[in-house]
């Protein structure tokens, strides 16, 4: 293939995480596209540091995106742009959508960061050529309340990376170690936001703990995310542990030695913690709204995220063993529907026609 069109490589100047990780396993296999951005690539993005070329003087962020992206490609090449934001000034363009959450669910967001993205996204989307989006939960979405034609939409999907496969029971319990863990537990996968609806999930864990036979509550994720809105946990509940930094290994281990993930979220565009779990052979619980019953599939325990009583009794069901290996195989069938390489090849489709 010819190299025919320019990546929006802003990402790599930030975590590896969620739209990021998105952005890097897709570029990694488009295998060709210039990759412009304004500052070198952080290491976790090893895998395409030699494609990137930087641009841009001193710009940085969205005035480098907006301003000093567009002046350095042709206008008329294709600019493939993956992590939900692109420059309005470049109409050739195909933009990845991966939710609505700054319009649907604003308070899940600080508040300039929900005005920005509620002004740039609908502008984004009359302009570009192509949106690509990873849910038909989001296409509907994309196409209701953005007003686009549905056949300038495409669903791309997204899958569980290379490093997500069960691990060995004794690395499992390496890592188990490390970390202090000595009791069978349940995890939790995610961003401290109030989006994924921690606190319900906490009062609900706060009334079966002791039903549990010994088990804890692992809650993996980041606080002080500078596009989420602020929230405070209540950790004080019986038998909760919070770790704030997991490596991807260290995670695929904590999902194959977990009796279940949970995860209640009250608003997902695809939900990737779904599939991690799946292709680790980890259990699934997880909302019966926005994308995550599609992404599951009817591989997971499906629960009313506003209920506690509903998230309970989703957490007992995962308290059976025999439930437990029944979704561990639907899970894996499952996780075999999804790859980056078929992502991949719909984003380079889009690109190229």
């Amino acid at each position: 293939m010819r190299e025919t069109f320019a990546v929006n490589a802003r990402f790599i100047t930030q975590r590896l995480t969620g739209v990021q990780r998105y952005c890097y396993e897709v570029t990694l296999r488009l295998g060709n596209g210039m990759l412009m951005a304004p500052r070198p690539a952080r290491q976790e993005y090893r895998g395409i540091q030699t494609r990137v070329v930087l641009t841009g003087g001193r710009l940085t962020g969205h005035s480098w995106e907006q301003f000093a992206l567009p002046w350095a490609i042709a206008r008329r090449s294709t600019l493939f742009s993956p992590a939900g934001c692109g420059p309005l000034a470049h109409g050739n363009q195909v933009l990845t959508i991966h939710d609505l959450g700054p319009l649907d669910t604003p308070e899940s967001y600080q508040r300039a960061f929900a005005f920005w993205y509620s002004q740039l996204i609908p502008a984004l989307a009359r302009r570009v050529r192509k949106i690509v989006t990873v849910s038909e939960y989001c296409k509907s979405r994309i196409v209701e309340s953005l007003r686009v034609p549905e056949n300038k939409v495409i669903v791309g999907g997204e899958a569980a990376s290379s490093g997500f496969f069960p691990r060995p029971d004794a690395e499992v319990e390496r890592t188990k170690e490390r970390f202090g863990l000595d009791a069978p537990y349940f995890l939790c996968v995610g961003a401290i936001s109030p989006r994924k609806n921690l606190d319900r999930l906490l009062r609900a864990w706060r009334g079966i703990a002791e039903e549990m036979e010994g088990a804890n509550l692992i809650i993996v994720g980041k606080e002080g995310l500078r596009f989420a809105g602020s929230m405070s946990l209540n950790l004080k509940t019986n038998r909760v542990i919070r770790l704030s930094s997991v490596g991807d290994e260290d995670l695929a281990c904590l999902y194959t030695g977990a009796r279940g993930l949970l995860y209640p979220s009250l608003y997902e565009g695809f939900g990737l913690p779904i599939l991690e779990a799946m292709a680790c052979g980890c259990p699934v619980l997880t909302s019966n709204c926005t994308a995550m019953p599609e992404v599951s599939n009817g591989a997971a325990i499906l629960v009313d995220p506003v209920s506690e009583a509903s998230i309970a009794d989703g957490i007992r069901g995962l308290a059976s063993e025999h439930r437990r290996q029944v979704l561990r195989k639907s899970g894996f069938a499952r996780c075999r529907d999804f790859a980056w390489e078929r992502t991949a090849n719909i984003v380079t489709g889009a690109l190229l026609n």
